[in-house]
Parts: C-alpha cells; sequence; structure tokens
C-alpha cells in the first residue's frame, strides 16, 4: 500500500528494526536516532495513506540508550524499549508508555523491573495487549537465563504484576529474547534452551488467572535440531501462537 520513511531520517538511524500496527495507528523504531540515543515514529491511516503523526523520544534520553530497539502498540498505548538505558546500571534498561489523546502522544510513564540491575538489559523486548504488557530481560549477569516482566495498567500508571521465568531455565537459554502477549497468554521465547540439542531453542506459554500467571506449557518444534534458533521470535493472537527457527 506504502513505504514509510521518517520524515528526518538519516544515516545509521535503524528506522524499521522494531515495528507495530494496531487499527489504523502503527509505530516503528529507530534505535540509531541521535547517536543512538533513539526514537520512534507513529503513523496513521488516512484512507489509503499513511501519515507521520508523531516522533517519540524519551524526556530523559541519552546517547546510546538504543530508545525504539523494541516497540508495540495496543489501541492507545504505545511501548517503546530502551534496554541500553542505565537508571539501575550500565545496560539495566528501561521502556516507556506513551498514551494518545487525539493526535497527541504524551509520554505516560517509564518503567523498570522491581530487580532491575547491570546488564539487564531490561526491554530488549517488548510487548502490549490491552491494560497489560511484557517486558524481556536478557539478564548476561546470571548467563543469559533471561526473564520477563508482566505489567498492568490501573489508571494513569503500570503496574508490576509478575516476573516470568522457565521452570528448567538454565544459562545461556535467552529466555526473553522474543516476547508477546494476548488477552490471558504470553508466550515468551528462549532460543538457546537445548532439550533438542544445542541452541535448538523453545518457547514457553503462560497463561494468566485472576493475578498470577503460571507456566502453563513448553512448546519445541516436533524436528528440532541443534542451532535452529527456535523461540528467535514468537507471537501470540487469541487461541494461536506463531514461533519462529530461523
Amino acid at each position: 500500500e506504502t513505504k514509510l520513511i521518517p520524515s528526518d531520517g538519516a544515516a545509521n538511524d535503524n528506522f524499521g528494526r522494531a515495528l507495530s500496527v494496531s487499527g489504523d495507528y502503527a509505530i516503528v523504531g529507530a534505535y540509531g536516532d541521535g547517536s543512538y540515543s533513539g526514537s520512534a515514529y507513529i503513523f496513521n491511516r488516512e484512507g489509503n495513506n499513511w501519515i507521520e503523526q508523531a516522533k517519540l523520544t524519551a524526556y530523559d534520553g541519552a546517547a546510546s540508550d538504543h530508545f525504539g530497539f523494541a516497540v508495540s502498540m495496543s489501541g492507545d498505548y504505545a511501548i517503546v524499549g530502551t534496554p541500553c538505558d542505565g537508571d539501575k546500571g550500565s545496560y539495566s534498561g528501561s521502556v516507556y508508555i506513551f498514551k494518545r489523546e487525539g493526535s497527541s502522544w504524551t509520554e505516560q510513564g517509564k518503567l523498570t523491573a522491581h530487580d532491575g540491575t547491570s546488564s539487564d538489559y531490561f526491554g530488549y523486548a517488548v510487548s502490549m495487549s490491552g491494560d497489560y504488557a511484557i517486558v524481556g530481560s536478557l539478564c548476561m549477569m546470571r548467563n543469559f537465563s533471561g526473564s520477563a516482566y508482566i505489567f498492568k495498567r490501573e489508571g494513569k500508571n503500570w503496574i508490576e504484576q509478575a516476573k516470568l521465568t522457565a521452570s528448567d531455565g538454565a544459562a545461556y537459554d535467552w529466555f526473553g529474547y522474543s516476547v508477546s502477549i494476548s488477552g490471558d497468554y504470553a508466550v515468551v521465547g528462549a532460543y538457546g534452551d537445548g532439550d533438542k540439542g544445542g541452541y535448538s531453542g523453545s518457547a514457553y506459554i503462560f497463561k494468566r488467572e485472576g493475578s498470577s500467571w503460571t507456566e502453563w506449557t513448553k512448546l519445541r518444534a516436533y524436528d528440532g535440531a541443534v542451532s535452529d534458533y527456535f523461540g528467535f521470535a514468537v507471537s501470540v493472537s487469541g487461541n494461536y501462537a506463531l514461533v519462529g527457527a530461523y
């Protein structure tokens, strides 16, 4: 239908590294913009045209934060991952929530993990569905075993509701490298998991019951093999989940 480029695009912006669409709106990350402080662009569909509506940046952004490395949107809300932000130590990471009011997008909050620490890369992967958001954290200091955090919107606040880890997690599983959420279900990729050989990969399904999130099942490819990287990318919608094994 169209090709999107930013109005102020420049070399090394990395526009298109992350993207998401919801209804008539799309968000595109450009984590290399501004000496890798990063940005994200909102486009609105008007008839057959997609118009750049807003450019999002972090109010406290700094060089090398990588704002826009991961993005997602749902309805009037957008979430932007900034995995190299340093509020809780170098590369601890954060995410920013934006809300649409008319044609304006306003930063509603900045989220970090309650137990965040250096080199967690919190915000490396993000997904949003309704009043819920999930954020992946690579956890380098814990040998990339990884984790993911669920946040729930209560009024204007986003409250950390759960921290997800794999029941059989191990070093270099890369759990949280990819995440997706839809309704009462969340899927988390762990492409480094080795149930069918080194880096054959897996994905975990979590289900919400009330305010609790429980590991429901673990997915593997029936024909999984060494270095398949199953779980490198994941998506869930309704009763279906899709897992990439590139």
